[in-house]
């Protein structure tokens, strides 16, 4: 039995625009149709080793022109909604971009109205759930070895809406994908930002983003008293 394959069109052909465009290449469930850049040297080595697809430095044009069914973008965070409203009036069946998903709560609630009301799907790249270190802590937890796990505990050191949406991502992933009840984030360095959600095993789940100089240089992770790194 055949199955589907789907047609995408990559804009922002940077260090991880490239990255995607080489796996979307790479993969036989996928046709790369079209790349964009606004930096046209850029745009034709990226589509040299891509078997040189339709290129354009206009992300509208390329749509037009390719019509793709998936749209993957890398582009700057202030560009995310207006990247997925251009998707979106395309007729797109999939957007795929990075985190953040947006830099507002009024910007991601209006991501998420215009997709919604499209049958748009959307995927984040938040691709750390398939690190082995990663699984092995969410094996752990799943197996009932640690008991019963009233907290979770995340630090990074980095860029807030780098880091920070992964550190909630693995926090939710943990404990089953429970809701948040509650956010607190006092605005200061060191930052420390505060997510409870509910939960029929844990009390309680918690996350804490802290940035500041005297920070370990990698992730931490705090399991039921257990730090795991």
């Amino acid at each position: 039995m055949s199955q589907t394959t789907y047609t995408v069109a990559i804009v922002g052909m940077g260090k991880r625009g490239t990255h995607h465009a080489t796996a979307f290449h790479n993969n036989p469930r996928f046709q790369v149709v079209g790349v964009c850049d606004i930096d046209v040297s850029r745009l034709e080595k990226a589509a040299a080793g891509l078997e040189n697809p339709v290129t354009s430095t206009d992300a509208d044009d390329l749509l037009s022109r390719v019509k793709p069914d998936v749209l993957c973008f890398c582009t700057l965070p202030s560009q995310r909604l207006e990247f997925i409203k251009l998707g979106v009036a395309h007729g797109v069946k999939l957007i795929a971009y990075e985190k953040p998903m947006a830099l507002s709560t009024n910007e991601a609630l209006e991501i998420m109205q215009c997709v919604r009301e499209a049958g748009v799907k959307t995927v984040v790249s938040h691709q750390h759930r398939y690190g082995e270190h990663y699984q092995k802590v969410k094996e752990i937890i799943a197996s009932g070895a640690l008991g019963r796990v009233h907290t979770v505990y995340g630090t990074a050191t980095g860029w807030m809406m780098h880091m920070m949406t992964h550190l909630i991502d693995y926090i939710r992933w943990f404990n089953e994908e429970a809701e948040a009840e509650w956010v607190m984030g006092p605005m200061y360095t060191p930052l420390l930002i505060i997510l409870r959600v509910s939960s029929s095993s844990p009390t309680a789940c918690g996350g804490w983003w802290r940035q500041g100089p005297e920070l370990p240089t990698c992730p931490r992770l705090t399991i039921g008293g257990a730090s795991v790194v």
